[in-house]
């Protein structure tokens, strides 16, 4: 018997939607728990100086960076730096770095919209 002009729309519809669902499938977020590599090079640095109680903060271009209080990082960094959310940041110290201060500025980096690389120094 040979399909109907009606059955065989039908069947093409149901072959379509099939391909369009299997292909759409493998969009969207990945399942694995790994995160994804980021720059291998940190757009800015911020660097605790325990002695004096500051931060020294330093584009990746920069040799030498700013010396400013803590608690200024994340202005410097969007107003005087003008790195948008999404900038990728490493922590150091240069002597005796206060691990509490260093976590306090990790946190407002973080919620500000920017990306720790990882302490890859």
């Amino acid at each position: 018997m040979i399909p109907s002009h009606r059955s065989h729309l039908r069947i093409c519809a149901i072959v379509a939607s099939t391909t369009a669902l299997v292909a759409l499938a493998g969009c969207g977020k990945s399942t694995s728990t790994e995160s994804p590599r980021i720059a291998s090079r940190p757009d800015v640095t911020v660097k605790f100086d325990g002695k004096r109680r500051k931060c020294i903060v330093a584009l990746s271009s920069e040799t030498q960076g700013s010396t400013i209080s803590c608690e200024e990082v994340v202005p410097f960094v969007k107003d005087e730096l003008r790195l948008p959310p999404g900038s990728i940041y490493d922590l150091g110290a240069t002597s005796g770095g206060d691990d509490a201060e260093i976590a306090k500025v990790r946190a407002s980096l973080d919620n500000s919209g920017y990306r720790f690389i990882g302490g890859s120094r």
